[in-house]
């Protein structure tokens, strides 16, 4: 009886065993070379305006094939021309809705002009890990026309280090435009770790602390942080849905520097005054500007000069007055109270 018993043990381990490589046989993910790509369905023409930028529109598609039954992302993106693909959103099962608002901007940074009509090329990739190989459907090109984006006018940040949460105090910050890229916004101020957040308007009521892509800060309880104290650029794209906030970096530009190359002239931090200073090497014009890694703007298009005191921003505006400094002056800069001085 005990021999009888120890080979029905055995026999059922036998059994699981087997089982068990059936299994795992048959959730085995194939080969990408045998992997199914998605078949994306095609689409009729989209025509956005600024009366239907809420509306929304569907994407459909035949799944992919990876062999296993295990969930797969789908992600779809748009191509123009010979630009790079840009992703427009991601979703599981058969279908997306996307708004036509999120196309329009993916559109435009896909380098589609605005108010155009342009064969946009839509693609669809499937994954179902980072650790297997990714497939991707044949390109369906779909007539899509763009509208100029709706970007606000004016931009505000406040917090407890910028007006101390007073839309009234003047130390609200108003956020500078970047010339010639519309729905772009940048400051440069001295940070504590204290909460901020940022509104269109000097008032509560659409105030927010994300645009969905967040880069060099932190958001909890409805508000955005930095790790720790210092001078920080802030930049909002509106067309990318970003904010970047990072180390500031200033320079000064031109014959008084030293010469022309951009990032070549730093200002130096002095974190206990909460000032920038740079000397001139030379008598010219003093002239300066901010840089930021979310933006591709030329130097002049964040450009600043001090006038009786007072930093004034160039903005979308034309050539700033010109300013001149001596030989061996210093340019001191405080942006939190927005003064500056020659000495």
């Amino acid at each position: 009886m005990k021999k009888l018993n120890i080979l029905l043990i055995l026999s059922i381990f036998a059994l699981a065993f087997i089982a068990c490589e059936k299994d795992q046989d048959m959730y085995k993910v194939l080969p990408a070379e045998e992997v199914t790509p998605p078949v994306l369905a095609s689409h009729g023409a989209i025509v956005i305006d600024a009366d239907n930028l809420s509306s929304t529109t569907i994407f459909r598609w035949l799944p992919a094939d990876f062999g296993t039954p295990a969930a797969v992302e789908y992600s779809l993106y748009v191509k123009v021309d010979n630009g790079e693909p840009q992703l427009v959103s991601s979703a599981y099962g058969d279908s997306i809705e996307v708004k036509l608002e999120d196309i329009n901007k993916t559109m435009l940074l896909a380098g589609a002009g605005q108010g155009v009509t342009v064969d946009a090329a839509f693609t669809l990739k499937a994954v179902i890990s980072t650790a297997y190989a990714d497939v991707t459907s044949e390109p369906v090109f779909v007539s899509v026309t763009t509208v100029a984006p709706l970007y606000p006018d004016k931009l505000y940040m406040i917090g407890q280090d910028f007006g101390g949460w007073d839309w009234n105090n003047p130390a609200v910050v108003e956020m500078v435009p970047v010339h010639s890229h519309p729905g772009q916004f940048w400051c440069v101020r001295y940070f504590t770790t204290n909460g901020f957040k940022w509104n269109t308007v000097k008032d509560w009521g659409g105030d927010f602390f994300s645009l969905g892509t967040d880069a060099g800060f932190t958001t909890h309880d409805n508000n955005a942080f930095v790790a720790s104290e210092g001078f920080y650029s802030v930049l909002v794209d509106y067309l990318a849905s970003t904010i970047t906030v990072e180390p500031a970096r200033v320079y000064g530009m031109g014959d008084c520097f030293g010469g022309w190359n951009t990032g070549t002239y730093p200002f130096t931090h002095n974190n206990a005054a909460k000032t920038m200073r740079i000397t001139a090497a030379a008598s010219g014009e003093v002239r300066m500007y901010a840089a930021s890694s979310a933006t591709n703007a030329d130097w002049w298009q964040m450009e600043f000069v001090v006038i009786n005191g007072d930093i004034v921003y160039r903005g979308t505006g034309d050539d700033q007055q010109r300013v001149t400094v001596a030989a061996g002056k210093t340019v001191t800069l405080d942006f939190n109270s927005g003064t500056g001085t020659v000495q």
